[in-house]
């Protein structure tokens, strides 16, 4: 998603043990050449969901740094338990910020609204019975 609308992107995620993980999907997702960084906002996911605990700001502040420091021009979320946060962030930074459970879910909607579903033949197609 985040490649159809800017030509580059970092993601801001949680905890920086996700970092490599995360690094080595967009890797295999041949995107290395639209990802700028893959930052850490080093929080735990819980702490999003206490009032007064800085971690939506920490989680904004990050995504600031990468917009200056990365030069990217959209974000995308490396954690679920940030979704609810997409709207706020966005207004806050100035750049898209993107849930990829949100965009996945849609996307999928968006294939069954135009009727489409996975191919019959090739590697989708039913096992054949003995």
């Amino acid at each position: 998603a985040a490649s159809m609308i800017s030509t580059s992107f970092s993601v801001v995620t949680t905890l920086p043990r996700s970092v490599p993980v995360i690094e080595d999907l967009i890797h295999g997702y041949g995107l290395s050449h639209r990802c700028r960084r893959v930052r850490s906002a080093a929080i735990p996911v819980l702490a999003l969901e206490e009032p007064g605990s800085g971690a939506r700001e920490k989680v904004r502040d990050e995504i600031l740094r990468a917009v200056r420091e990365d030069n990217c021009e959209a974000v995308v979320l490396g954690c679920a338990g940030m979704a609810d946060l997409t709207e706020w962030l966005t207004k806050e930074t100035g750049v898209p910020v993107i849930d990829g459970v949100t965009v996945a879910t849609r996307m999928v909607e968006a294939l069954i609204g135009c009727g489409l579903k996975t191919s019959k033949v090739g590697a989708y197609a039913a096992p054949i019975e003995n």
